[in-house]
């Protein structure tokens, strides 16, 4: 069985490596548009800040020679849970869940998971949220996921 632990600073790029992988393949999934340089640089950024200001962590899996083959992170926002609420209340959203492929189906991203969903509950958020694509959905709900109505207009 693979080690879990959390990630370091100096191991984010690896992090970000991972989440254009995912992009990427999300891309190819749902036929989303693949992440541009100006998207990588601003994620980049925000798993920096984020991470340092406390409110992002990742959590990897390693193998035995303690390389990152999966991630997941967990993001704490404040946000407001229903149209027309007053106050915001703190959410934790699950970002950048990746497993090389020759790692899958091993169980990874669903223990990665469940670890953050600790760490986000012992920050103070009462729901996690994420998105998926459809390929992945039906690990999301065997995790106790649902879908949320979520409608989505470009606007020209």
């Amino acid at each position: 069985m693979h080690q879990t632990r959390w990630a370091s600073v100096d191991e984010l790029n690896i992090i970000i490596d991972y989440w254009i992988y995912m992009a990427n393949e999300m891309s190819e999934i749902d036929n989303i548009p693949k992440p541009d340089r100006q998207k990588i640089e601003n994620t980049r950024n925000l798993f920096i800040r984020e991470t340092k200001k406390g409110n992002l962590n990742f959590r990897v899996a390693v193998d035995q020679k303690d390389q990152i083959i999966a991630c997941t992170g967990g993001l704490i926002r404040q946000e407001y849970a229903f149209p027309l609420a007053e106050e915001q209340t703190t959410f934790g959203w699950i970002i950048a869940v990746y497993t090389l492929k020759p790692y899958r189906n091993n169980g990874l991203a669903h223990r990665l998971v469940e670890e953050v969903c600790t760490w986000l509950k012992e920050n103070g958020a009462h729901r996690a949220r994420l998105w998926s694509s459809s390929k992945g959905i039906q690990i999301y709900e065997s995790l106790g996921f649902h879908s949320m109505i979520d409608l989505a207009k470009t606007l020209h």
